[in-house]
C-alpha cells in the first residue's frame, strides 16, 4: 500500500531527507513517496490541516519543531521532555503522533564514529536541536560537565536550566575559544554558515587547538568551517548527515512499524544505502 510521507521546513531545498528515506523504502521494497515542503515559521498546523486526508507522515526540521510539538495529539517521551518534535505520523486510529527522533540520531552518530563518552562538553547554539542535544549528552555521558555558547541570553538560560533539570552540572560560556580548548566534545546545533566567522577567528588564534571531537548537525555545505578546522587540527569530525542518518532511520522505523526501537528488515543494507544517497 502507498504511504506519503515528507520533510517540511525552512529553508528546505537542501535537505537530503527526501534522498535517504527514498533508498531506505527501495531497500524495503516499498512504493512509498516522499517529498518536502517549504513551511515557515508559524505555518505548520495551517500546512497540514489543508492537506489532503491521505499524508501518513512527515519529518520536521527548523523552524518547526516546537510547532510540531503542540500539533500532535500524542507525544512519545522525548517529545515531551524537550518540547520539541521531528517526526509527525498518523496512527491507525488517525491521531497524528509526535516522536523527537534527534535524541537517538546524536547518539548513534557518536557511537558509529567511536567516541567515547566525554567528561566535558560545549553545545554551540540553544534551539530546539540544541534542546536535543542536551537530552542526548544526559543519555550519552550522564555525568558529563556542560558548557553552552550561545549568543541569544534568553534561549540560552531556558537551555541551561533544561540541562540542570535533567540532572546535569550546566553553565553558561562566553568564550568560544576557551571553552573548546577545554571540551572533549564541541556539539554544533547551529545552522549553516552561522559559526563560519567565528571559525575564521578561531583559525588564526596560533596556538588553538580544540581538545576534543566534533559533531556539527549542519551538513550543506561539507565539510563545514568548523568541520574542516576542527578536521585540520587532527580532532575526529562527525558531520551531521550521520545525524540525519539515524534520526532518520528510527523515523522509518516509526513509519514502518510504529515504533522507534523495532528494528526494520535487513537493516544493515537499510543505512548502507542511506549513506549511499548522501553522496549524491
Amino acid at each position: 500500500m502507498t504511504k506519503r510521507f515528507a520533510v517540511l521546513g525552512s529553508p528546505i531545498a537542501h535537505s537530503k531527507s527526501p534522498a535517504i528515506h527514498l533508498a531506505a523504502y527501495r531497500v524495503l521494497g516499498t512504493d512509498w513517496e516522499y517529498g518536502r515542503a517549504e513551511v515557515t515559521e508559524g505555518g505548520l498546523r495551517k500546512f497540514i490541516e489543508e492537506l489532503d486526508s491521505d499524508w501518513d507522515g512527515f519529518s520536521v526540521t527548523m523552524p518547526l519543531k516546537e510547532e510540531a510539538a503542540k500539533f500532535a495529539d500524542i507525544l512519545d517521551e522525548p517529545s515531551t521532555l524537550t518540547a520539541a518534535t521531528n517526526t509527525l505520523y498518523r496512527n491507525e486510529e488517525g491521531v497524528w503522533v509526535g516522536l523527537n527522533t534527534d535524541i537517538f540520531g546524536i547518539v548513534q552518530s557518536l557511537i558509529e564514529a567511536k567516541i567515547a563518552p566525554p567528561k566535558r562538553v560545549l553545545i554551540l547554539g540553544s534551539g530546539a536541536t540544541a534542546t536535543s542535544a542536551m537530552a542526548a549528552v544526559k543519555e550519552f555521558s550522564p555525568k558529563a560537565e556542560v558548557r553552552v555558547w550561545a549568543r541569544n541570553a534568553t534561549s540560552r538560560k531556558a537551555l541551561i536550566s533544561f540541562g540542570k533539570s535533567i540532572g546535569l552540572r550546566v553553565a553558561s560560556s562566553g568564550n568560544l575559544k576557551r571553552a573548546s580548548v577545554a571540551a572533549d566534545l564541541t556539539i554544533s546545533t547551529l545552522p549553516a554558515g552561522v559559526m563560519d566567522e567565528s571559525a575564521r577567528t578561531l583559525a588564526k588564534s596560533r596556538f588553538w587547538s580544540p581538545k576534543g571531537a566534533l559533531l556539527d548537525v549542519a551538513y550543506n555545505p561539507w565539510p563545514s568551517a568548523l568541520g574542516s578546522l576542527w578536521s585540520s587540527k587532527g580532532r575526529i569530525v562527525v558531520s551531521g548527515l550521520e545525524m540525519l542518518i539515524w534520526q532518520g532511520v528510527a523515523q522509518i522505523r516509526v513509519f514502518f512499524h510504529g515504533s522507534p526501537t523495532r528494528e526494520l528488515p535487513n537493516e544493515i543494507a537499510v543505512v548502507e544505502a542511506m549513506r549511499l544517497a548522501t553522496e549524491n
